[in-house]
């Protein structure tokens, strides 16, 4: 009889990986606007839609922690996830600290380290095992 487990595709990495391309859509326009500017290139972002695109990946990406809470039931990446993204579309949407931006961002990208550590222990105790 066939394994109905190994058939299903795994959408564990959604998280972690829209985590980091929010980061990455955040400071990689910023640096790229300003590398730019140093080569005397100059061009004008949207920053409402910039917003929305990071409010879009951070809700698709608390949605990949969620689904990935459920192969390794750790907690902590999906709570710190969660903390993260409410820190964030507060700084976005309500009172703006870079601080407080930097903060949300760091958080993001531990719960998505901490995630991937998680799922990766969780593989080798049942793939191995």
């Amino acid at each position: 009889m066939a394994n109905t487990t190994s058939d299903k595709k795994d959408y564990s990495w959604v998280g972690s990986v829209t985590s980091l391309l929010a980061v990455v859509t955040c400071y990689g326009t910023l640096a790229t606007v300003a590398l730019l500017s140093l080569i005397g290139v100059s061009i004008e972002i949207d920053e409402g839609l910039l917003m929305k695109l990071i409010t879009g990946l951070l809700v698709l990406a608390l949605a990949g922690m969620v689904y990935s809470y459920r192969v390794h039931r750790h907690p902590g990446p999906l709570l710190l996830s969660i903390a993260s993204a409410t820190l964030l579309l507060w700084v976005f949407y309500g009172s703006y600290s870079k601080p407080l931006e930097l903060t949300g961002f760091s958080a993001l990208l531990i719960a998505s380290v901490w995630d991937f550590r998680a799922k990766k222990r969780v593989c080798s105790e049942t793939c191995n095992g």
